[in-house]
């Protein structure tokens, strides 16, 4: 059997996941007039929450992927997808809050706090399909969740001014333009990643990847919030390539076994051909083992992350529908997980 070359990522991976530990998620300092439009959205959640104002159906869609963050808690970069129509200028506010799950609050009561709350502004990047790409994060422990994120166009300090009636006191004054508020809200299952069993976070198919020389800071990850291991990623959103693309992934393993911090891990990288609802195995890459031959000596995966990828040119790949079958097996706890990467390749 032809095996397909392995890449090279794996093993500036490891030196950089020895290096770096987890970041709580980033938080842009805000001035006060950045401050008053996140107010306003604060206060939109808070209608949605009370289900006084309904969330917006298909103007906003929510990509989330999942990784170990600080002890105890899951770390969710996520993507947003949003419709041109609804943000006019050329940077919007965005205000991100996580709850315990509700479906019928009770009238008049309090909604309990947030479990996590966060926001930030971010340029228009508008991609070739016309929507608005934005990426965050956020972070909780696992468990269900409704999460809620409201957006508006920002003014940039230079809000048109309109005049209106004090409903208090019935005197005219003058306040900022509220621009049309849009809200998503969904119900969400944040794996636990720190159960101590064997787990693996979202496998990331690259767009691009850049090696970081030294730990992210809160305010890095703020702005580039895809951070794997020591690798700063932009992630694919179209798993449609050609045979000219490079299919790339990366993904982190978590809670293996180990002796004095050394595991031994095999991973198993197969492809098959998807065709009229039936599948066929096409190639492998060869095993991956982790463990004492290949990473360094004092290795301990108690203080460090395992990181995999490959970079795989799909010049000898037909142009057809694939997948991708990961098996991360733990020698040592004889435990093994399976994760699929579905995608096509075009002439």
């Amino acid at each position: 059997m032809k095996y397909f070359a392995r890449s090279a990522w794996i093993v500036a991976g490891y030196a950089a996941a020895v290096l770096f530990a987890s970041a709580p998620v980033g938080a842009q300092e805000l001035e006060e007039w950045q401050q008053e439009e996140i107010r306003t959205l604060l206060l939109a959640v808070g209608e949605a929450r009370s289900e006084s104002r309904a969330p917006d159906e298909g103007a906003i869609e929510y990509l989330p992927s999942y990784m170990q963050g600080p002890e105890g808690a899951v770390y969710v970069p996520f993507t947003l997808l949003i419709d041109p129509s609804v943000i006019t200028t050329s940077n919007l506010a965005v205000f991100v809050a996580l709850t315990a799950p509700s479906d019928a609050p009770a009238p008049d009561a309090e909604p309990p706090d947030a479990v996590f709350e966060n926001s930030f502004y971010a340029a228009v990047n508008k991609m070739e399909s016309g929507q608005i790409r934005v990426s965050g994060a956020l972070q909780s422990p696992g468990g269900e969740y409704d999460v809620y994120i409201a957006i508006r166009d920002s003014f940039d300090g230079d809000a048109p001014i309109e005049s209106a009636i004090n409903p208090v006191t019935g005197q005219p004054v003058r306040a900022a333009v509220v621009p049309p508020i849009t809200i998503l809200r969904e119900r969400v299952t944040i794996p636990d990643l720190w159960n101590g069993e064997l787990a693996l976070s979202t496998v990331f198919l690259n767009e691009s990847v850049e090696m970081l020389a030294e730990a992210p800071t809160p305010e890095d990850l703020a702005k580039f919030p895809y951070t794997v291991g020591g690798a700063r990623i932009v992630p694919r959103l179209d798993s449609r390539l050609t045979k000219g693309d490079t299919l790339a992934w990366v993904f982190q393993i978590y809670n293996p076994g180990h002796d004095n911090g050394m595991p031994d891990i095999t991973i198993h990288y197969e492809f098959y051909t998807k065709k009229d609802g039936a599948e066929t195995f096409f190639n492998r890459t060869a095993p991956v083992a982790l463990g004492s031959a290949m990473l360094p000596p004092g290795f301990d995966v108690t203080k460090a992350t395992l990181v995999d990828g490959q970079n795989i040119p799909l010049g000898g790949f037909p142009a057809g529908d694939y997948r991708l079958e990961i098996k991360v097996t733990d020698n040592k706890r004889s435990a093994e997980l399976t994760q699929d990467l579905l995608f096509t390749v075009a002439e």
